[in-house]
């Protein structure tokens, strides 16, 4: 009997923590001779027959797309050292991830949610809870703890490349 590959399953969102948990998942994979699955989590239904007709939906593209940007921005792009799967599942994050790290040998890397706060976000929370493998939650890196509180919309996104350039200029001169 021949026992199963053990995987790595970590939650894609794109934002500046889940980043690190990107970076983290790729190095427990290397370290664990596992498979990484990416997984985003759609939520735009919850019937039924919206989730079986999920991958035949135009926005499962744009979810692809944030997932490979996400990729690009945690480390250069996808690691071509490691056995990498894509997933797009429409659900609740905290509902769908715990069932997809379903098997004692996986292991569950989420991100720990906005800087700053002393709380497990919600879907972490649920994570922790459900799973029935071990689940890493990554704090966020330094610089997102001490990015300053940006504005939403088109300013806010200009104010933090900005932030993440002077970041990456000052951490390249040290």
């Amino acid at each position: 009997m021949t026992s199963a590959r053990k995987r790595v399953i970590v939650g894609v969102t794109g934002t500046l923590t889940n980043l690190q948990a990107l970076r983290v998942a790729a190095d427990s994979a290397r370290e664990r001779d596992a498979v990484l699955y990416a997984v985003h989590v759609w939520e735009t239904g919850n019937d039924l027959e919206s989730m079986r007709a999920t991958a035949h939906k135009p926005g499962v593209i744009t979810c692809l797309q944030l997932m490979t940007q996400a990729f690009d921005d945690a480390m250069g792009g996808a690691p071509d050292d490691i056995d990498l799967r894509t997933v797009v599942v429409e659900g609740h994050p905290g509902y769908r991830l715990p069932r997809l790290a379903h098997l004692d040998t996986d292991l569950l890397v989420l991100g720990a949610g906005r800087p700053g706060r002393w709380t497990i976000p919600p879907t972490a929370r649920q994570c922790l809870r459900q799973a029935q493998c071990p689940v890493l939650v990554v704090p966020a890196p330094e610089m997102a703890r001490t990015a300053p509180m940006l504005a939403r919309g088109k300013q806010g996104a200009r104010q933090l490349q900005r932030v993440i350039v002077d970041w990456a200029v000052a951490d390249k001169g040290a």
